[in-house]
């Protein structure tokens, strides 16, 4: 990543190599301990996060976990365990979605969280989705009538 002088050890807590972009060039960070130019800390963490476990009502960059950290820091810990890989692999945005869905609507009784795809959970955009009956059918949480 260009000449730099400052070289900062950084940790790969996933189990599989990860790229970091800064100012146009890529870098491979294997799983383990590993030395990049110190500027790009930042966006290294901020490029690789743990799905699912930034705080809705703290989106700056402490209020997360990240998948490379600073040897030594705050944010330094054992490498994700397999059951936290699948974890992250099967969420769908870097914010927890059931403490976000509590806050956007919790004074909606009639709201549901719907899943989509490989376990992602998004909110339900209309009442077709969240399967209430219309002259269209009775919406997409209902399985009736399906082969």
């Amino acid at each position: 990543m260009g000449i730099f002088h400052e070289m900062t050890e950084v940790r790969n807590l996933a189990p599989v190599p990860l790229t970091v972009t800064f100012d146009g060039q890529a870098k491979t960070i294997p799983p383990g301990v590993t030395a990049i130019p110190g500027v790009t800390v930042m966006y290294a963490m901020n490029q690789n996060p743990v799905m699912g476990t930034q705080d809705p009502n703290n989106p700056h960059i402490s209020g997360t976990r990240y998948l490379i950290v600073p040897v030594g820091s705050k944010y330094d810990r054992a490498p994700l365990t397999k059951e936290e890989w699948e974890a992250h692999l099967n969420r769908p945005c870097r914010m927890d979605e059931e403490a976000l869905f509590e806050e956007l609507y919790s004074g909606d009784p009639k709201a549901k969280m719907v899943s989509r795809g490989k376990g992602r959970s998004v909110a339900a955009r209309s009442r077709y989705e969240q399967g209430v009956a219309s002259e269209a059918g009775s919406g997409l949480a209902d399985f009736a009538n399906r082969e």
